[in-house]
């Protein structure tokens, strides 16, 4: 097969799949959510018991056994783990401008993270891992990937992070939560009207496609986090003006989260001499 075909045919094996888990993150908004509310009790209920899921699916794995049926599970639990998280960060929300500092401060902390912090490293680790043939012991952090099938290999190979997905989460919970819209399938319709679409695709997954691409195109491990509020800010800013009436308190958040980072950065690169 031609690579241009190939690179193709990967890409829509990975929208497919994001949109299986955009499935999932809808049936878990309409589902189960209703269910936890706002009861913090039945919430880590929920948490600590996906988390036991992981520990028991992840021992197998450092021990040695390699299975795509024990990555399928883990990749499920993953996501649900991540709409319960997503989902209780989008509670304190108290109005729609507040998408905005939020999303400057995920996706500073993201680029940091990537191209300073300790993603880098776990990047690095994670790469060397699966270009040696995944050979000797699993990293840590590969159990946090959420993974997909590739043509060509035999195992299923990680696309992206799970707080990518928690991300993705907060911030469709944010917009169902203020009674506006994320699905792509509704968003060119009437402000007002209910979207009815029983298909979702949620604005900040096609963010997180781009951000796939890139990397992909690019063969560099880059920062998702920017391109998912990017996409998700432009397209609730166009269509709901709320979105855009920054307040005081947003300004001085945004000034508050820059100069953090800016500290941050300046104290490891001190640190690296």
């Amino acid at each position: 097969m031609p690579e241009t075909a190939r690179a193709g045919f990967d890409y829509i094996i990975i929208v497919g799949l994001i949109a299986c888990l955009a499935w999932m993150t809808r049936i878990y908004q309409t589902r189960i959510e209703p269910v936890i509310g706002t009861d913090t009790v039945r919430r880590l209920s929920w948490m600590g018991a996906l988390t036991l899921i992981l520990v028991i699916l992840y021992l197998p794995v450092q021990a040695g056994l390699k299975s795509n049926f024990i990555t399928v599970l883990s990749t499920a639990t993953l996501v649900l783990f991540a709409c319960v998280a997503g989902h209780w960060l989008a509670i304190p929300l108290k109005r729609p401008a507040e998408f905005i500092p939020i999303g400057f401060a995920v996706a500073l902390s993201d680029m940091f993270s990537v191209f300073m912090g300790p993603t880098r490293k776990f990047a690095e680790n994670i790469s060397g891992y699966y270009r040696e043939g995944m050979t000797g012991p699993v990293p840590v952090v590969d159990f946090f990937l959420v993974k997909m099938p590739m043509p060509g290999n035999d195992y299923f190979l990680p696309v992206f992070g799970i707080t990518d997905w928690v991300v993705v989460a907060l911030l469709s919970a944010g917009a169902r939560r203020f009674g506006i819209s994320d699905n792509i399938f509704s968003l060119a319709g009437s402000k007002q009207a209910k979207n009815t679409s029983r298909v979702f695709f949620p604005v900040a997954a096609i963010g997180l496609v781009l951000s796939i691409m890139a990397a992909r195109a690019m063969n560099l491990y880059l920062p998702a986090l920017p391109f998912i509020v990017i996409v998700f800010l432009s397209a609730m800013a166009a269509k709901y003006p709320a979105v855009r009436k920054l307040g005081a308190e947003e300004i001085r958040a945004m000034f508050f989260i820059s100069a953090l980072i800016g500290v941050l950065m300046a104290v490891f690169a001190f640190m690296k001499k």
